[in-house]
């Protein structure tokens, strides 16, 4: 159905000009609520105006008190200038950190210094410096920190609770096999402050792991090690700027395509690489619709390039009203990587669970005619030149706020990862490959326009698509499950059978009903279709009892060969539910929860608890808390919520999110119905 779409989006969309606007984006310093972020947008407007596509910076108050939802509108900031000199011991005396020349030597959000400047001796806690433990016999008033923890939690506890006087972080990501100790021993770690209401902001620079480990050597041997730090900033009152370009189309609905803009110099693949494509995906619909190759669009096609989750928080709050309007969406985060360099894998994930949808088969189906580059023996070309996947449901970007149930704009993200230059100062132009911004350019305009147009002519193509992939990822997942059931190298494999068989059947009739509302979500499109999704999810449940017979089938054939005459019954031990699993908690906020400046706001006894809470469950991001929240809905117990995360995710954690509603409660996020 998209074909034709396609063949014409190919032959105008160009992967070098989507790249010439990543150059220039990543010449600006783009923190969130900035000039440098401002400067950026701009630049974006004048292009698209440029090609004739309409477009405006939409600007919102910064002032640090407001809220989008519940995202905090920090206050503007401003860098022009910071520097950090070791002046002892003398003969290791030089520049450590420069702002003018990598804008990553500062953590970002830092005040100022007094005009002269801050002399001041390094210190080493015993370890990250996040716990108040790690300073012991040390004298931290007046000195700088090192560490390569988490900064603000440095910060609240060394510079405001112990009086330090700044941070210096050495931090760099390991992340096996992709990125290994050491191998990013020269590049700077982009590292940021976020202020919330409360907080006494303060300062710090940051330096790689390699000057890290002199200062370190040089304090462990007991020099004195002294430090001159300067930083000329200021913190303001402000504005955060998101850029909203527009295709229109016949009807007030729309389809949105987004990517967020900003982070700092010298980022290019994350994220000036979604900022250029979404760019030229503007630019060659515009022309292919202005030149009367393709017809306008039936529904409007908006492009928003945002300061990542708040910019669309802002967005999104000021156009509650429109919600309904908008069809579908999709997020481009991270999309222009060169793989030989970086290391990673083109990825589509699609929409969780708790909001099924068929955009995401819509999507694959798009995906896979993008990869058709060679063929390996000649004939029609079937293969890809780049590696690729398609994968469940990813939070970490623009799409995780579309996506929630509460908000109710499907919305894929097209991501490149594991990118080892992530978040670094060598995330660089030199990184980013045309192909690949070619590919997502050609996956996302043929997805915008085509599902733009959708109708009821469309919906048999769309409804067998998503049919033939809900079938295929049933068939799949009932084999995974066979496979674990059938391990002869479990320590009790008669357990382990009776234990898997006995949750098979849940975990199918749990999928089915997903891909039923996924089926069924396509009368979105065209309200009239019932009749064709209905025949389709009959189909469904046709293969729904095929599975499960072959489920039956295979796991009593191997019961047999370990002399069983039957699969055995499974008695699931019961576990006592923690005290609070029955209440039913409500959001008091649309969206996926923006929690730090709420976290900032209780009180101190609160928040160790909750760090407490997230450090003894191992929960670094919140463990099961994002696909939670997402099954909230006012009607539904804590129990439930953590049995519905389980079958998404196989994983869940009652105890955890028994006690994680309740801080949501002290936070004023959310309210209990009992």
């Amino acid at each position: 159905m998209f074909k034709q779409i396609f063949k014409k989006l190919e032959q105008e969309i160009s992967g070098q000009t989507a790249l010439n606007h990543v150059a220039n984006i990543a010449s600006y310093h783009r923190i969130q609520a900035s000039p440098g972020m401002r400067a950026a947008c701009l630049y974006a407007v004048d292009v698209l105006k440029s090609y004739g596509v309409d477009a405006k910076l939409n600007s919102y108050p910064a002032n640090g008190l407001d809220y989008a939802w519940s995202s905090l509108m920090f206050r503007e900031w401003n860098c022009e200038d910071a520097w950090l000199k070791l002046v002892e011991p003398v003969e290791e005396a030089g520049y450590l950190a420069r702002f003018n020349a990598e804008k990553i030597h500062v953590i970002q959000r830092s005040v100022s210094t007094p005009p002269e400047g801050i002399i001041a001796n390094v210190i080493v806690p015993s370890d990250k410096g996040e716990e108040p433990d790690d300073y012991e016999g040390l004298s931290v008033v007046g000195k700088f920190v090192l560490t390569n923890g988490d900064v603000q939690r440095v910060h609240e506890v060394a510079v405001n609770g112990l009086g330090a006087v700044g941070i210096i972080c050495d931090a760099m990501f390991v992340r096996p096999p992709n990125l290994l100790e050491g191998g990013l021993d020269d590049a700077l770690k982009y590292t940021s402050y976020w202020w919330g209401e409360l907080d006494e902001p303060g300062l710090g620079f940051v330096v790689t792991p390699r000057t890290g480990r002199m200062l370190r050597k040089l304090v462990a041997e007991g020099k004195e090690v002294k430090v001159h730090g300067f930083v000329d900033s200021d913190i303001y009152d402000g504005y955060l700027d998101d850029v909203v370009a527009t295709i229109p189309g016949v009807t007030d609905e729309e389809i949105i395509v987004v990517a967020h803009i900003c982070h700092p110099q010298p980022s290019a693949n994350d994220n000036a690489s979604g900022s250029g494509a979404v760019i030229e995906v503007a630019r060659a619909i515009h022309k292919l619709v202005e030149s009367g190759e393709l017809p306008k669009p039936m529904r409007t096609i908006r492009f928003t390039l945002v300061p990542e989750m708040s910019g669309t928080y802002a967005y999104l709050n000021e156009r509650e009203e429109d919600l309904p309007k908008m069809v579908a969406a999709i997020n481009l985060d991270m999309v222009g990587e060169n793989q030989d360099k970086t290391g990673s894998v083109l990825v589509i994930h699609k929409t969780p669970d708790s909001l099924p949808s068929y955009v995401n088969a819509v999507a694959a189906a798009i995906f896979k005619e993008t990869q058709k580059e060679f063929s390996a023996f000649g004939g029609a070309a079937d293969t890809a030149t780049f590696r690729h996947a398609v994968a469940s449901f990813s939070g970490g970007s623009d799409h995780y706020i579309y996506s929630d149930p509460s908000v109710g704009v499907p919305c894929p993200m097209v991501i490149q990862w594991p990118d080892k230059f992530y978040h670094t100062s060598w995330d660089t132009v030199d990184k980013v490959s045309p192909h690949s911004l070619e590919r997502v350019a050609l996956l996302t305009a043929t997805y915008a326009y085509f599902l733009a147009n959708a109708g009821k002519k469309e919906v048999p193509w769309i409804a067998s698509q998503v049919l033939s992939r809900e079938k295929q990822e049933l068939t799949k997942m009932v084999q995974d499950t066979l496979d674990k059931a059938m391990d002869p190298s479990t320590d009790d494999p008669a357990l382990n059978l009776a234990k898997i068989s006995s949750e098979l059947n849940e975990k199918i009739i749990f999928d089915a009903d997903i891909g039923k509302k996924a089926i069924r979500s396509i009368l979105r499109l065209s309200p009239n279709s019932t009749e064709i999704v209905e025949s389709m999810i009959d189909e469904l449940d046709k293969e729904v009892k095929i599975e499960q017979h072959r489920a039956t089938e295979a796991l009593t054939s191997y019961a047999k060969t370990m002399g069983l005459k039957e699969i055995p019954s499974y008695s699931p031990e019961i576990k006592k539910k923690p005290k609070g699993a029955k209440k039913i908690p409500v959001k008091l906020y649309r969206g996926p929860f923006s929690t730090r400046s709420w976290i900032s706001k209780m009180s101190e006894n609160d928040r160790e608890a909750l760090r407490a809470l997230n450090k003894k469950h191992k929960f670094e991001h919140g463990g099961p808390s994002m696909l939670a929240l997402y099954w909230t809905d006012g009607v539904r117990s804590i129990e439930e919520i953590s049995h519905l995360v389980e079958q998404e995710s196989g994983e869940t954690n009652l105890e955890y999110l028994v006690e994680y509603y309740s801080f949501l409660e002290k936070m004023g996020l959310i309210n209990f119905n009992q």
